[in-house]
């Protein structure tokens, strides 16, 4: 399986996960990108890694419910994010 294969269901549970944490612009363009890899695989790879610069990237989001952070959510978002990173380096 290639990078560009495997990216695919990271980003799909990254957009469940923003989806569940009332993130839906995080989860939209998400999933514009993941529809977009299969098209056109290095711009769109790109644009992904250009979204964890910065403050207000990508980074920087925080799952929340009610007020409260969704902490076993959170530590999965994370996790996903940082194979995201290391998954569009390698390609």
């Amino acid at each position: 399986m290639t990078n560009v294969e495997q990216l695919e269901p990271v980003l799909t549970r990254m957009t469940e996960l923003l989806r569940l944490g009332s993130r839906g612009n995080w989860a939209n363009a998400l999933e514009k990108h993941r529809s977009a890899l299969s098209t056109d695989p290095s711009p769109t790879v790109a644009r992904i890694l250009a979204m964890f610069g910065g403050m207000g990237s990508l980074n920087d989001v925080v799952l929340y419910k009610d007020g409260q952070p969704m902490v076993s959510e959170n530590r999965e978002l994370d996790s996903l994010r940082s194979r995201l990173y290391d998954l569009c380096h390698g390609l």
